[in-house]
């Protein structure tokens, strides 16, 4: 399936950067990835009528990414983000944020989508995080689902409870991506090795971990191995959206490389190839993330500027190394 019809589910916003408006939230970057990279995509998010989300609205559109109708709302405030870059790039948020979504929407939407997307704010907060697992619950077992929870700790209520829900959505996805920041704020004091296997162990087909700067580690279901992989040099502008650019980065290499129907079946069956697409898929994953952060702002490559860089990374970026049991007692 080299061209899959994908929906996005989650929240787009407004980053407010040194009081300058820019378009923002992970899933809605997330979406503007895709599409820059050819992906016909959809999104499903919730965006008022003021002048932020004629922002938004305008930004989604010169993208070529699709607003679904349900998305746009009468009367409503678009939700927006305060973003603080610190010396080394990296960026502090402050949240002004409203999450609904209609369940009969969000079902609807699922069932003509070959590839579904969940992530951030969007799968954690209520009321709409209500809708976003409703709609998992009913999506087809022939459409991919990946989920990046990125981890806002402030906005998801106690901590035990937080934890089930982003649990919750990882059994029901098939790729799951992690930064080490949500790693450790969800599993702390585990190895990245542990963290992987008991997220194998919950039901996911794939998962990764990556590490900013250090590139990222990733493993899948029945392999028995974790791949890591080191990040490319490049000159951080700064960090906004570098995980963003990272996963959809990441969907289109398992796109590119063929894996869905290996990600989608009910038994992973491995064999050295599938392995070597892996490498591909994160290899492209990794140099998305390095694209974007060598300029200011959320920015993602368009699939000849993706092209360009993935040509350069080699194998010899590569290590493998045994996973760990699968019973791991992730706690």
């Amino acid at each position: 399936m080299l061209n899959p019809r994908c929906l996005v589910v989650g929240e787009a916003l407004v980053d407010v950067v040194d009081g300058v408006p820019h378009p923002g939230g992970s899933p809605m970057n997330i979406a503007v990835g895709l599409a820059r990279l050819g992906l016909s995509t959809r999104l499903l998010t919730r965006i008022g009528d003021d002048e932020f989300g004629r922002l938004l609205d305008e930004h989604l559109v010169r993208e070529g990414v699709a607003v679904t109708a349900a998305s746009l709302r009468v009367g409503e405030r678009t939700s927006r983000a305060t973003a603080v870059v610190g010396a080394d790039g990296a960026a502090v948020y402050d949240f002004d944020i409203e999450w609904t979504l209609s369940e009969s929407a969000a079902i609807a939407e699922a069932a003509e989508a070959d590839l579904i997307h969940v992530g951030s704010i969007g799968a954690s907060l209520e009321p709409g995080a209500t809708a976003v697992h409703a709609m998992l619950r009913t999506v087809s077992s022939r459409a991919l689902r990946t989920y990046d929870p990125n981890i806002r700790p402030a906005l998801l209520g106690p901590r035990a409870a937080a934890v089930a829900r982003v649990e919750a959505i990882m059994a029901a996805s098939h790729v799951v991506k992690l930064s080490d920041e949500d790693a450790d704020w969800l599993y702390p004091g585990r190895t990245v090795g542990d963290v992987l296997a008991h997220v194998l162990d919950l039901g996911a087909r794939m998962a990764v971990v990556t590490r900013g700067g250090e590139g990222c580690v990733a493993a899948i279901a029945g392999a028995g191995e974790t791949v890591t992989r080191r990040a490319m040099p490049v000159r951080v502008a700064d960090t906004i959206g570098a995980g963003d650019a990272f996963m959809s980065g990441l969907i289109y290499g398992i796109v590119s490389a063929g894996l869905i129907p290996e990600l989608t079946a009910d038994v992973v069956r491995l064999d050295p190839d599938d392995l070597r697409l892996l490498h591909q898929a994160t290899g492209t994953a990794l140099a998305s993330a390095a694209i974007a952060v060598s300029r200011a702002g959320a920015a993602p490559p368009r699939a000849q500027e993706l092209a360009r860089w993935s040509e350069h990374e080699g194998d010899a970026s590569v290590r493998r190394t045994a996973l760990a049991s699968t019973h791991a007692g992730v706690s």
